[in-house]
């Protein structure tokens, strides 16, 4: 009746073992190594690279929203706002089409 658990056997136990030592070993060696990709736009700053990715989404699709075009270069949300708000101010961008919450962007 009832009775305890079985313990494995002693062929069963050791692979599970070996298995967790080496997860162990690939972590220490993933952390100590410290490998991080560099991207060719910065995720933080607004720079000419960013400026001419955005002009170049928007000459290939026409008209797009700030998401579309963060989505398209890759970099947060709002610095593609802000970087957007630049390029009118500027005049080489224009807002066709504006609403509450998005508007459209086109080159001008």
């Amino acid at each position: 009746m009832g009775g305890g658990s079985k313990k494995k056997p002693i062929s069963k136990a050791q692979p599970a073992e070996e298995h967790k030592e080496q997860a162990g070993k690939k972590e220490e060696k993933g952390k100590k190594e410290g490998k991080k990709e560099e991207k060719t736009l910065s995720q933080y700053e607004i720079n000419q690279d960013l400026f001419s990715a955005l002009l170049s989404s928007l000459k290939r699709a026409r008209v797009m929203t700030a998401f579309d075009l963060s989505s398209a270069v890759g970099v947060s949300y709002g610095l593609v706002l802000r970087a957007l708000g630049q390029l009118e101010a500027e005049g080489k961008i224009k807002i066709i089409s504006k609403n509450k919450r998005s508007k459209l962007y086109a080159l001008s």
